[in-house]
């Protein structure tokens, strides 16, 4: 069972990583994976927060660096220049925060569970690893945790875009009888269902929201649910690595901090956690939110949110927990 601080002062957060064992991290070269920000969005990770965990760090002779990946889809963040413009902008460049920012776009391929990803080779070249998850919704995994910002933010783009291609709709047309459920929540508007059934692949992301509703088993997933995707390549990022998770139960938004209009706020500040298990601080993310605003996960991005970490559990990581209140 694994061990999960809940503490509502940030300035807990030095305690919860003694009690983690962060001395081990001690003259390693550590990133802190985390998400800088959208261009738009003002609710990433609190800089703050940021700082006590990078004094930390070096206070025990450790060498940390902020560290992301450049995302898939056109932008600023696409390029590791104009991410860099966007940490430095967002707060998060060097002469603030006192150390370097890396941005990645090489990896190196990592097998799990028989399918490869390509690991951001800054994560795969290092001992330990620190991740700090701004926890949200998230429209194609109904909310974004340590899972999400690993299985998603720890790899490159080709495997980004593979992750998202995994979910895509296969069509069955002898079980389908046209009753539209899965046009009515695709989010991209990729599926037409009138007198045939028709499918945009172009313009769909891969989310599987139309494979979970159908309610006669005339959709299957290309390859394998989104979710578990997610929580494959996050299992891969940490392979053979120490690693420590802080996430940040406030300013908790319909929406992603890759989402540049992630408004509104769907649930009040609830405090921040702090684990050495992946899948047992996302679970104790949710139970925490669940018990302020039942199911409100659900609710606004019709995921179910528990998924990712039922896939992380299946293939070894913890989830079980014990919580203690700092």
């Amino acid at each position: 069972m694994a061990e999960v601080y809940f503490f509502t002062e940030a300035e807990k957060l030095l305690s919860a990583l003694d009690f983690l064992g962060i001395e081990d991290f001690g003259e390693a070269r550590v990133p802190i994976k985390l998400h800088m920000g959208e261009p738009g969005n003002r609710y990433y990770i609190s800089l703050s927060l940021v700082k006590l965990t990078i004094g930390k760090l070096k206070d025990i002779g450790a060498e940390p660096f902020l560290f992301d990946t450049t995302v898939a889809y056109p932008g600023p963040r696409s390029t590791r220049d104009g991410y860099k413009r966007v940490a430095y902008k967002h707060g998060f460049g060097e002469d603030k925060m006192g150390c370097e920012v890396v941005i990645g776009e090489e990896g190196v391929k990592v097998v799990e569970c028989g399918h490869s990803f390509e690991v951001a080779k800054e994560i795969y070249e290092s001992t330990h690893l620190l991740v700090m998850s701004h926890v949200k919704g998230h429209i194609q995994a109904g909310f974004g945790g340590a899972i999400k910002n690993l299985g998603m933010g720890g790899v490159t783009k080709g495997t980004k875009r593979i992750i998202h291609r995994m979910s895509i709709p296969r069509f069955l047309a002898e079980k389908c009888d046209l009753c539209g459920s899965c046009a009515e929540v695709c989010p991209c508007h990729a599926i037409t269902v009138d007198l045939d059934w028709r499918y945009d692949s172009l313009a769909c992301e891969g989310c599987g929201k139309c494979v979970s509703v159908c309610p006669r088993g005339a959709l299957s997933y290309d390859v394998m649910d989104f979710q578990q995707g997610l929580a494959l390549a996050a299992k891969a990022c940490i392979r053979g690595k120490k690693a420590l998770y802080i996430n940040a139960l406030v300013n908790i938004t319909r929406s992603c901090d890759c989402d540049p209009h992630p408004d509104p706020i769907i649930c009040p500040d609830i405090g921040y956690l702090a684990s050495n298990d992946l899948a047992a601080i996302d679970r104790a993310s949710l139970q925490l939110i669940h018990e302020v605003k039942p199911g409100v996960f659900q609710e606004v991005n019709q995921i179910d949110p528990l998924k990712q970490v039922r896939y992380a559990q299946e293939i070894g990581l913890i989830g079980s927990y014990k919580l203690r209140r700092l």
